[in-house]
């Protein structure tokens, strides 16, 4: 059996393989499992990536990673990536994830030639990168879409790694582009590469290799392109409108480190929001955690044949400490760090033994495989996904507020209403949390609660602008519409709901008659998008050409051509408006001004034989025999029916025997 295995994992194709076979299997009931809570901003409503015309401006526009501009993040090869399932598939979730585990694998593969190049044993690593592969913690940068910036990151880093690891060996320059084509890759997904400068050095500590600046001055050069062009981002991140004040954040992210290393060894209570609050001050746990910290350093440095991997380990973590988000711990922040730990275990054990009797390897492959593969079920929607989340973490405001969304959505009416009251109770002022128990009431049809929640809501947070729509909504679903009018007017342009906005305006003109200012509205929602709008302009325009039609059996020449002339102001190229027109003005005998129409209505319909005939027509009453001839004998080329065909020529035989 140990021979059979040996002949197996001899060939790096079986290995690769493997590792497919085994991910794949993995994660393959999770394939189907619906987008979740930032997919929503960054792909299902971001419109930037539904044309792949758009990658070029990928890599010039941060903006474009989200429909909310404010949420910009400089990630072209991502984006390029959701462009180009959004193309295969548009909004299939299958080709995101599967997409998300092919990076993952061919990142697990990448680690294995890795460790086989930095002279580690192959069994070993074999068994190392499984552990790796199968590890509850990696689960939430595969089920979750927006997390593939972790994986793409984290494959552009091993593979510049794998590339520079190789030139040392080999000395051939392809490989040092390869390298810094990786690195490149890994800055355009995630800026947590920037760290990859660390890596590098602590390769030539570890082999005893000369330090040189002009081996590491390509990657400090593209390094500070990528400061340079995200200066903006990163100085609001840090300091102009950071989440919370750097000292705080330091002493936080250090005790997050140990809760981390909790969950690398006993990934067992995994949650999307785990119960983890702020530290203010230096106290026990941060004391520990600095202790542990500079006693791995002194090892590090001590035991420099193992250098990489806690090098690997804590820079992947330096950023997260350094800059503030809004979740303080999050199990995607480990995919890089769980990488360096796999790299450190895989060298000690090659050089040493194992840490522990093999027998328990196949066990604990099995166990991590069994908890991520029941962990994949969590992520099947968004309602299990933060249940979970909130039976875990009862306190949490996030949970709170994400689940009673979800419940609204599945018109839980009642359950909503608790989680956001529970969300309130937590925090009696949190505005997000108050919008949501609005929408629940206007929901539920408590639109007198709903409204007093919003205008609430709004005249304490001023910057919420896109309540304007939601009052505006409520007010004109209780008929007062004046009052909705002004709350729709008062809409951000670049709000998500502006086209929304626009598009109700309309519909209030409307049904108060006013034609001219519904149309103004419903071509502004469709220009932004709104294909509500579309479809009622379209609507419109059927009311309006069947009251033409009215006005012209009623013989009402006059309201027909106001009609017509309304309607063109909007579609000036609109058939039925144009040919009404030409019928209205010729009944009203203004023949002149009903060619002039009917010269612009053959033009934009050179095929429209209706149009040619009455052309030919209006001639004929100007006494134009000359040119109303050459009409008619146009149109008898023109596929016509034979009753057709026979009134076109009964008209020309009337014009000859008149000129005769």
């Amino acid at each position: 059996m140990i021979n059979l295995f040996y002949r197996i994992i001899k060939s790096h194709l079986n290995v690769a393989c493997i590792f497919l076979l085994v991910i794949l299997g993995l994660y393959y009931n999770s394939i189907d499992n619906s987008f979740q809570y930032d997919d929503k901003h960054s792909i299902v409503e971001n419109p930037h990536i539904r044309n792949l015309s758009n990658i070029p401006l990928f890599w010039l526009s941060p903006e474009y990673f989200s429909r909310d501009a404010e949420n910009a993040m400089y990630r072209p090869i991502v984006l390029s990536s959701l462009a180009f399932n959004y193309a295969l598939s548009e909004y299939e979730v299958g080709s995101y994830r599967l997409l998300n585990i092919t990076i993952h694998t061919f990142c697990c593969y990448l680690i294995f030639s890795l460790l086989l190049l930095l002279g580690a044993d192959k069994r070993v690593s074999f068994f190392c990168v499984i552990i790796l592969a199968v590890h509850p913690l990696c689960s939430q940068s595969i089920n979750y879409i927006s997390s593939r910036s972790e994986l793409f990151a984290a494959l552009g880093l091993v593979g510049a790694l794998w590339a520079y690891v190789r030139h040392d060996r080999k000395g051939l320059r392809l490989w040092s582009i390869i390298s810094l084509v990786f690195f490149m890759c890994a800055l355009s997904s995630k800026s947590i590469a920037i760290v990859f400068l660390f890596w590098i050095i602590a390769y030539d500590i570890q082999v005893g290799r000369r330090m040189s600046f002009k081996r590491y001055s390509p990657y400090l050069f593209f390094s500070f392109g990528y400061l340079l062009f995200t200066k903006n981002l990163v100085v609001n991140a840090i300091y102009t409108q950071p989440v919370r004040e750097l000292d705080i954040q330091v002493f936080t992210q250090i005790k997050a480190l140990a809760y981390y290393l909790y969950l690398v060894f006993f990934p067992v209570h995994q949650s999307v929001d785990h119960a983890f609050v702020e530290s203010n001050n230096f106290d026990l746990t941060v004391f520990f955690v600095t202790v542990l910290l500079g006693s791995l350093f002194l090892f590090m440095f001590t035991k420099r044949s193992y250098l990489i991997g806690p090098v690997i380990t804590i820079s992947s973590m330096l950023p997260t400490i350094i800059v503030p988000l809004n979740v303080l711990v999050n199990e995607n922040r480990l995919y890089l760090p769980l990488i360096g730990l796999c790299i450190l275990i895989a060298m000690f054990c090659s050089v040493k033994r194992f840490i522990f009797p093999k027998q328990v390897i196949p066990f604990l492959a099995i166990l991590f495989f069994i908890c991520t593969f029941h962990r994949n079920l969590v992520w099947l929607d968004e309602f299990s996904l933060w249940h979970d989340a909130s039976k875990k973490n009862p306190f949490s405001i996030r949970s709170s507020i994400y689940l009673g969304h979800q419940l609204r959505n599945m018109e839980d009416y009642s359950g909503a209403l608790n989680m956001f009251k529970r969300a309130l109770v937590l925090d009696l002022n949190n505005p997000t949390a108050r919008a949501g128990l609005a929408l629940t009431l206007q929901k539920s049809g408590s639109l007198d609660e709903a409204l007093k929640e919003y205008l609430r809501t709004l005249d304490e947070n001023r910057q919420m602008n896109d309540l304007n729509y939601n009052i505006g909504l409520v007010l004109q679903i209780m008929q007062r519409n004046e009052e909705a009018l002004a709350y729709y007017r008062d809409v951000n342009k670049d709000s998500p709901h502006i086209s929304l906005a626009f598009n109700n305006s309309g519909t209030i003109y409307e049904k108060t008659g006013m034609i001219d200012s519904a149309l103004h509205y419903y071509d502004g929602g469709r220009k932004l998008g709104s294909n509500h709008a579309r479809e009622n302009i379209e609507r419109l325009y059927r009311t309006i050409e069947n009251n033409i039609e009215k006005a012209l059996e009623l013989h009402e020449w006059e309201q027909a051509e106001y009609l017509s002339r309304k309607l063109l102001d909007f579609h000036s190229v609109h058939k039925s408006a144009r040919f009404y027109l030409v019928i209205s003005l010729f009944e009203q005998r203004r023949f002149t001004e009903s060619l002039d129409e009917n010269t612009k209505l053959v033009k934009n319909f050179p095929d429209f034989t209706q149009g040619y005939l009455q052309y030919a027509n209006v001639l004929e009453t100007l006494h134009n025999y000359t040119k109303a001839r050459y009409i008619y004998l146009k149109l008898l080329k023109m596929p016509l029916t034979t009753e057709f065909k026979s009134m076109v020529t009964n008209r020309l035989n009337r014009i000859k025997s008149q000129n005769n």
